[in-house]
């Protein structure tokens, strides 16, 4: 009896299931996570213009705790982020959201974004450390032979370096045009070799925005006169056709706009007329050199440089002559300015007539190099000067530097607006000096060789990577300046 009784309560149970599941109620479904997570993340320079001049990325995040180290000069206080993540999730620090490509906050310390969407959320530590200090290491020595004046440029369209120089032949009618460049293993020839049309001096190589280099020098015709010289589809030509000063020069310059205008400058050495060491400029565009005056120049020169910012142009001239000066002047809108004239700290004192440098940063702040003396009977020593854009107005960086070889120096500025030196020490060995504007003042000399060394140059990369060369025996050394980190 009771066995009849469990079996009668059974079915009922089980009859009262079927029931259930056959009723019209919805079944409740489990609710998937939404899926979260931080697929790349990076600085890159488009976004910090005045910070980074290169990209740092991950591009393929695999952990919550991601690291990334920039520049040690890089200020990490106010950086933007770029970044990806999986579809529809939000970024967050705090209460703030961020958003890739726009939003800039502080990175000096690790920094947690939230990631979210819906009711899913994920954590990830942003850590941002610095690179090694940069430092000089030999990159490479051309074993080619040498004469005795190169010019090293960067090609601003792939930051490689590239040196113009004149071939060191038995006959000093073969010693001609040549340029090549390091690759950061090997050199390369660009064109054939010594691909003027005859002798060679006085070379000063540039590029055009989009890397086309231009060289100008002063070619061994009868009448020794400028040429520039360009590398389009795959061969030397000259600009106009022809050498284009029509008159004996002495010192040479080329610099070409983003607006791909090619300006040539040289001083005049002919002898037998009475602009003899007069400034000639000319323009050429369309097909056509078109002559340019500079309004308010006068006197003669004994040296000119040139430096190009977009479609600005600066030109600064070592005046010779009445114990020497240096004029700088700015062509901007087809006007020119006179930034500096004659200038010298007294009158009293001499310019130095064997060289001067110049280089120009991003906010037109203009920095010249140069040597003088403190009046008769005392030595010449190195000075830099800054023309600060702001308040037209010209200061001298930091302390003389004292050397006995005041011929042979080069100038250029960092992509942070710090001045860097290199010149020759009492041996004529290289030294590089750095302007620490912590101190306001040099900073410590990097020694390059205990060599003689000559033609000093030194350049900055858009990428922010320095590059210097010298010659020691007829053979170019290429040096680079960058964080250890990066080899």
């Amino acid at each position: 009896m009771k066995k009849t009784i469990y079996y009668l309560f059974a079915l009922t149970v089980l009859l009262s299931s079927l029931v259930a599941c056959g009723s019209d109620d919805p079944v409740q479904e489990i609710e998937t996570p939404a899926e979260v997570g931080l697929l790349s993340f990076g600085f890159y320079a488009e976004d910090n213009a005045e910070n980074l001049f290169t990209d740092y990325a991950i591009e393929n995040v695999t952990t919550t705790d991601v690291s990334i180290a920039l520049p040690n000069e890089t200020d990490l206080t106010s950086l933007v982020a770029r970044f990806t993540t999986t579809d529809g999730d939000v970024v967050k620090v705090g209460a703030t959201v961020l958003t890739s490509g726009t939003t800039a906050r502080d990175y000096s310390a690790p920094v947690e974004l939230l990631i979210t969407e819906g009711t899913t959320n994920k954590i990830y530590t942003i850590t941002v450390g610095k690179l090694a200090s940069a430092v000089w290491s030999l990159s490479s020595v051309y074993a080619d032979d040498i004469a005795a004046e190169v010019s090293l440029q960067i090609n601003p369209a792939t930051s490689l370096p590239y040196v113009a120089y004149i071939s060191e032949r038995e006959s000093s009618d073969d010693q001609k045009m040549n340029l090549i460049n390091y690759n950061g293993t090997a050199w390369n020839r660009v064109g054939g070799t010594d691909f003027s049309d005859f002798r060679a001096n006085t070379v000063d190589l540039k590029f055009s925005n989009s890397g086309t280099p231009y060289i100008s020098f002063q070619e061994y015709t009868e009448n020794r006169e400028a040429s520039i010289m360009s590398y389009q589809n795959n061969s030397w030509s000259y600009v106009g056709g022809a050498p284009f000063s029509g008159l004996r020069t002495a010192s040479n310059t080329v610099v070409v706009t983003e607006d791909d205008k090619v300006f040539g400058f040289f001083i005049s050495d002919d002898r037998n007329a009475d602009g003899r060491r007069s400034i000639f400029a000319k323009s050429y565009e369309s097909g056509t050199w078109s002559d340019l005056s500079i309004p308010g120049r006068e006197g003669f020169a004994r040296l000119i440089k040139t430096k190009v910012i977009e479609n600005t142009v600066y030109l600064a001239v070592l005046d010779y002559g009445s114990q020497q000066s240096v004029s700088v002047y700015k062509y901007e809108n087809n006007v020119w300015t006179t930034l500096a004239d004659k200038m010298k700290e007294s009158e009293e004192n001499t310019i130095y007539f064997y060289n001067l440098d110049l280089d120009v940063d991003t906010e037109g702040n203009v920095y010249v190099a140069y040597a003088e003396n403190n009046g008769p009977d005392t030595v010449y020593q190195l000075r830099v000067k800054k023309y600060q854009a702001a308040s037209s107005s010209w200061t001298t960086l930091g302390d003389l530097i004292v050397t006995s070889n005041t011929r042979d120096f080069a100038l250029a500025v960092d992509k942070y607006k710090n001045p860097m030196l290199f010149y020759q020490n009492d041996t004529k060995t290289p030294v590089f000096l750095p302007f620490d504007s912590d101190v306001n003042n040099w900073g410590a000399p990097v020694v390059f060789t205990d060599a003689d060394a000559s033609s000093l140059n030194i350049e900055v990369a858009p990428n922010g990577i320095s590059f210097a060369s010298y010659i020691v025996n007829e053979k170019i050394n290429l040096y680079k300046f960058d964080s250890p980190d990066n080899e």
